[in-house]
């Protein structure tokens, strides 16, 4: 049974943008593409790398568009895109063709510090920069990823609890507000008790 809830885990933080796949656990995405080889190349060794840079290209526009979904602007997504992103599995066709996967980490795309502590709520949509709210000032997490917290004794002792506001904000109160500066910026893990739908 604890092998069955292990195995469901990655599932429920894994959704769809912009036709990439989110893993919002081990904080990537991934984008599938392919194509075929150029019949006009003597062979399918020949018609191969020309295949592999096309399966790339179409590959960055996905991940492109999916961060652009994810609220990232247009000049750190093309930096994004071209300059981190890296063929994480390859299948090579017999005529030449290929289908390849293009993988980009959430810390390539945004480079940050640590955060001292995890947080810890409830349920929340997943979102690449929460934004969090302590005492009327903001902040801007780098990213996050998130896991799976079902128990309040499954969950790191030193975890903050947050809540969300109207605006969709992580609010910190009570001593946790003091963390609010230490946390800007931060690559930040979240725990969730339920995977938002």
């Amino acid at each position: 049974m604890v092998e069955a809830a292990q195995a469901a885990e990655p599932v429920a933080f894994r959704r769809g943008v912009a036709g990439v796949e989110v893993d919002w656990s081990a904080g990537t995405l991934t984008a599938q593409a392919g194509s075929a080889a150029d019949i006009r190349m003597p062979g399918p060794n020949a018609a191969r790398p020309g295949a592999e840079r096309r399966a790339r290209a179409a590959a960055e526009v996905k991940l492109q568009a999916a961060l652009h979904e994810l609220g990232l602007d247009n000049e750190s997504t093309d930096k994004s895109g071209q300059d981190h992103a890296a063929v994480s599995r390859i299948e090579y066709q017999s005529n030449g063709g290929v289908v390849l996967w293009l993988t980009l980490r959430f810390a390539d795309i945004a480079p940050a510090k640590a955060a001292p502590k995890p947080l810890k709520i409830a349920t929340m949509p997943f979102e690449l920069a929460p934004t969090l709210v302590a005492d009327g000032k903001e902040a801007r997490l780098a990213s996050a990823t998130y896991r799976p917290c079902p128990t309040a004794s499954s969950c790191p002792k030193d975890a903050i609890p947050v809540r969300r506001d109207e605006k969709g904000r992580l609010v910190l109160s009570g001593p946790a507000t003091e963390a609010l500066d230490s946390l800007a910026g931060s690559a930040v893990v979240i725990y969730l008790e339920k995977a938002h739908p």
